[in-house]
């Protein structure tokens, strides 16, 4: 298979697999990401053969993944429980290389002793950022979350050296203590002694290049994200360890800003962060797609002549208890050490939670991303150029594995460390609609009491566009959401049907030419009131070819009012969008005086129509207080085109148009710290707890952003 052809494959499958995750909720990422490697490993079967060079896996893999655990990694903590960090990383290692490994050549013999100690190497090292990929909610204590934490730093690096050993062994058939020994002891501080020095000069590079003044952010990440490749190189080139060189160096350079020290430093921190988060989702999804994609070696020639299905399974689930096994038994031990060094106080965990926490620690650590990465890296051919003993076999046994590991985390962690119930996402939607309440609220008084004429325009939009946030919010939130969900249907409905009406009366049949301008200006008006989609389209819609293909050249120009003409279509489009906001409040409120949750949604959605109808009213009789009333304005004589404005109608479109547009930003950037002071407020009340709180702020900082960039 070609190259191009197998990475626009495994593209599409992480693409794939990343919308299925968002739809299968409870079931985490990787084994969705794994299931379509699976299929599409049975539908192309060509992509198990395609293979990618060692070398070059570990430069493109293995050297950011451990870079940026690195670089995020908390160097106070990491340094506090140095010890137990350390008693994973190395200690369990090495215990998990000898005694899985040794295990697995004498229950699967075609794997000779050397490929099998590769083998339990690259299964050592945890992934514990699997465990936030996880559908279900999982909630671990501080302690171990740092000490998952370092240990997935460090044990990958300690993984890797271990594998690059016991490969060479199998490669070329000849193995030293002593000699392994020295290169161990150079690979090891040579890469850490390498990786700090090249991290501090990388990073004392960016501070030089700050303090000149080039404080570019797309330069800053760029050059943050090439580091791991240059570092991996040039420690390869000088024959120490480029793992252990590039963990040395995110750890050197993991950097964090002081609060408010600068905007600057905290946009690129964020920029970084997100970038970042791309490139690992990336990464990750590749490894894992590849995984699935090499199950179906269990069915090849070269695998299923060794063993039966049923065996190479029973083997896998041999693997995978004999490692947790070791695991438990390792952490139970360091545990219930750290129990006895700490003082007697009731504070003072019991035995049976510190077995706990080592069962919950063992779960917490299955295998992911960087076993895959390693596996991967087997080489092709072993001494005499003959091709590499087992090597399909040994990649579908540790693929077994890391699925199995993923299964446990995903089914069996939950059980054990539930996240709180006031983390769950109906109370963070029920806190989100009570934010935009308040908002709203805020923001609708200040429309009414005196906000500055030149503003009035940016807000009627603004408060539109917070009145949809509200609906939507209340749709998603289970309360109400269906039948709101069917009355905005309904009400859709029924404003097509009085468009009809009102485009076929007497008059107002105008040509396709004719219509073009008055659908483009109502499509532009509906969406700056808050409809979103097909919604816009309501009562701007042609049935014919011709009519279809003049609105959408029409849509590719933006909707102006620069002079009486633009005035007079803009004009006659409100009116028209006002009758059809009349006809979904006149059904909202016959609904309304009904009981059952039908009428409460109504009342809900009557809100939002309601605000619409302010806007739109507020932008034809801007500075006057003409009272609300189809009656007097007599919308059914009204809808066609206008050769002069009513008199006593003062419009002042163009007007409203610029300062809208003028003061937009302005008015959103101000509706944003409303909504923090509305969460502040609600906080402070007990109306939301300290977590949801930091959720929502996080929320209304992503709008801020945006709206910054917006502004550039």
């Amino acid at each position: 298979m070609e190259i191009l052809e197998f990475v626009l494959i495994v593209l599409g499958c992480v693409i794939v697999s990343s919308v299925l995750g968002k739809l299968v909720r409870r079931v985490a990422l990787p084994l969705v990401q794994i299931l379509v490697g699976f299929l599409a490993a049975l539908v192309a079967p060509a992509v198990v053969e395609a293979q990618v060079p060692s070398d070059l896996f570990l430069v493109l893999f293995i050297a950011p993944l451990l870079f940026n655990e690195a670089r995020k990694t908390n160097r106070r903590l990491l340094w506090e429980n140095k010890g137990a960090i350390a008693s994973l990383a190395i200690g369990l290692v090495l215990a998990t290389v000898l005694v899985v490994g040794v295990v697995l050549n004498l229950i699967a013999p075609p794997i000779s002793l050397a490929a099998a100690l590769a083998c339990a190497a690259a299964l050592a090292p945890t992934d514990a950022a699997a465990v936030s990929a996880m559908g279900a909610q999982v909630s671990l204590k501080p302690r171990q979350a740092t000490l998952l934490s370092g240990e997935s730093l460090i044990n990958d690096a300690s993984g890797v050296v271990a594998f690059q050993f016991a490969i060479a062994a199998a490669v070329t058939g000849t193995f030293s203590a002593i000699d392994a020994g020295e290169d161990f002891l150079v690979l090891f501080f040579g890469g850490i002694a390498v990786g700090a020095a090249l991290g501090l000069v990388a990073l004392g590079s960016m501070r030089l290049l700050r303090h000149f003044g080039y404080e570019d952010t797309i330069i800053h990440v760029l050059y943050e994200v090439f580091t791991p490749f240059v570092v991996y190189l040039l420690a390869e080139h000088f024959e120490v360890s480029g793992i252990l060189a590039v963990v040395a160096a995110g750890l050197v350079m993991a950097e964090r800003p002081k609060r408010l020290v600068s905007a600057s430093a905290a946009k690129r921190q964020l920029v970084s962060d997100n970038f970042w988060r791309i490139i690992v989702f990336l990464i990750n999804g590749i490894i894992f797609v590849m995984l699935g994609m090499q199950l179906p070696l269990a069915m090849m020639p070269g695998v299923a002549e060794l063993y039966t299905v049923p065996r190479l399974l029973l083997i896998v689930l041999a693997v995978t208890l004999l490692m947790m096994a070791c695991r438990f038994l390792w952490i139970a031990a360091m545990e219930l050490a750290h129990r006895f060094g700490q003082r007697r106080d009731s504070a003072r965990p019991t035995r049976g939670m510190c077995l706990k926490d080592a069962l919950v620690m063992t779960l917490a650590g299955p295998k992911g991303a960087v076993t895959l990465s390693i596996i991967f890296t087997i080489p092709l051919v072993a001494s005499g150029n003959t091709a590499f003993p087992a090597r399909g076999l040994i990649i579908f046994l540790t693929a077994g594995v890391v699925l199995a590991t993923l299964l446990a985390a995903n089914f069996l962690l939950p059980l054990l460390a539930p996240k709180p119930r006031q983390s769950t996402q109906e109370e963070l939607d029920q806190a989100s609609a009570k934010v935009l309440e308040a908002t709203l609220t805020e923001l609708q008084h200040r429309l009414e009491e005196g906000e500055p004429a030149e503003y009035v325009p940016a807000l009627r939009l603004t408060v539109a566009r917070y009145q949809t946030r509200l609906v939507r919010q209340r749709e998603d939130n289970g309360a109400c959401g269906k039948q709101l969900a069917e009355l905005s249907q309904k009400c859709l409905e029924l404003q097509q049907q009085r468009a009809d009406e009102l485009q076929g009366a007497k008059g107002n049949q105008l040509t396709v030419a004719q219509s073009v301008p008055y659908y483009a200006a109502l499509r532009n008006i509906r969406a700056s009131v808050g409809y979103v989609g097909s919604a816009v389209n309501v009562g701007a819609r042609f049935h014919n070819l011709h009519g279809i293909v003049r609105l959408l050249w029409r849509r590719t120009q933006p909707v102006e009012v620069t002079d009486e003409k633009s005035a007079q279509v803009y004009y006659d489009a409100c009116l028209f969008a006002i009758a059809l906001e009349h006809t979904a409040i006149d059904y909202l409120r016959s609904v309304a005086a009904q009981q059952g949750d039908l009428s409460r949604a109504a009342e809900i959605l009557l809100d939002s129509h309601e605000a619409a109808l302010d806007s739109l009213w507020g932008r034809i009789n801007y500075g006057q207080e003409v009272p609300q009333s189809t009656q007097d304005l007599k919308l059914e004589d009204m809808m066609g085109p206008h050769d002069v404005l009513p008199e006593g109608v003062r419009v002042g479109f163009k007007d409203q148009v610029a300062m809208a547009r003028r003061y937009a930003d302005a008015v959103d950037s101000n509706a944003l710290i409303v909504e923090l002071d509305a969460i502040r407020h609600l906080e402070e009340a007990g109306d939301v707890t300290e977590g949801v709180a930091r959720q929502l702020r996080q929320r209304v900082y992503a709008l801020q952003g945006a709206l910054e960039l917006a502004e550039e």
